[in-house]
């Protein structure tokens, strides 16, 4: 079983976990997050796209103008995650699951991700 990695951002603990059901295609990949001061409260960032494995291997995306690849096992990306929710007032303390749009994050953040890729 896999388990949650720690991250710092902005001096504050949270602990996180990329999944997917490898035994079920038929859900999305997410991104468990959760405050180490809040251990009851997790936010799920769920990502609609086709195939699962490319966030776990790189979804082709672009950032300003230059190509990247996005994989969620990569701490730059769970902490730019983080600091969008934090900028959207997620405050990581509500009980229980918390479910978000993924897609929607990294798109805030500048991504720009092709259509073909997601399940829309």
């Amino acid at each position: 079983m896999r388990q949650f990695r720690r991250i710092i951002v902005n001096d504050i603990t949270y602990w996180w976990l990329f999944r997917f059901d490898d035994y079920d295609y038929q859900n999305y990949p997410y991104l468990l997050i959760v405050m180490d001061s809040h251990p009851h409260a997790t936010l799920k960032l769920v990502f609609s796209i086709h195939d699962h494995f490319l966030l776990n291997e790189g979804l082709p995306a672009s950032l300003q103008g230059n190509a990247v690849s996005i994989n969620l096992n990569r701490p730059l990306f769970v902490s730019q995650l983080i600091v969008q929710c934090r900028k959207n007032g997620e405050t990581f303390e509500q009980q229980g699951y918390k479910r978000l749009d993924g897609v929607q994050l990294l798109t805030q953040i500048g991504y720009t991700i092709s259509p073909l890729f997601l399940d829309i």
